[in-house]
């Protein structure tokens, strides 16, 4: 293989995920990216467990793991790519408005805020961002539900991923839209054929990220 720059992937679960189990998508993701890239590139698992009614409670406490998981990389000088899900992207909104830079973020299916993502890009803390995410996404149907009635005691969750194509509109240089409407809340990392599709289309999208 040849060399690349030094780049690290960190993979970043949502809730009420078991991390140890040994086929979740984290699991597999990781695998894929060390097979499939070149030397000097990388990539590792940030896993964790929460439940739904729960998530608030240690959100803080997780965010500041990931900075310093993060920052490990930072200091030896590799390029890092943040892949989240669902709540994994709260995690990252929260990095990045510890000021935490990175190169390029993929969030799917996010349950995070819009207005996070924009102080990220303002504050230039983040280069790119890959949004894949659905209009038909039940669970983030839900989550805009929940932000709407209980938002004001600083719970519920955000619904990013309904509403990505409207994000990269607003950020056209930074954000990179690439929802599929048919898909529901994990579809992107169904075995099979569609998690095939996914990885080809991430490794797609950091290609081009890489182009002067």
């Amino acid at each position: 293989m040849t060399k690349a720059m030094k780049t690290i992937w960190i993979c970043i679960n949502g809730i009420r995920t078991n991390p140890s189990a040994q086929d979740a998508w984290t699991d597999e993701m990781t695998s894929a990216i060390n097979l499939r890239t070149p030397d000097g590139v990388k990539a590792e698992k940030f896993e964790y467990y929460c439940s739904a009614l729960f998530r608030r409670l240690g959100q803080a406490k997780r965010a500041d793991e990931l900075m310093r998981r993060i920052n490990l990389y930072r200091n030896a000088d590799y390029r890092i790519i943040l892949v989240g899900h669902s709540n994994g992207c709260d995690l990252i909104a929260r990095v990045l408005l510890m000021g935490v830079k990175v190169d390029v973020v993929h969030l799917f299916a996010p349950a995070a805020c819009e207005e996070d993502f924009a102080r990220a890009i303002a504050s230039r803390v983040v280069r790119r961002i890959h949004i894949y995410g659905s209009r038909n996404d039940k669970a983030l149907a839900f989550a805009s539900v929940t932000k709407k009635v209980i938002g004001l005691l600083g719970l519920g969750y955000g619904s990013l991923g309904l509403r990505g194509d409207e994000f990269a509109r607003a950020f056209p240089a930074h954000v990179h839209d690439h929802s599929n409407h048919t898909y529901g809340h994990s579809t992107w990392f169904e075995p099979g054929a569609r998690f095939e599709a996914t990885m080809d289309l991430i490794l797609a999208n950091d290609a081009r990220d890489l182009q002067p």
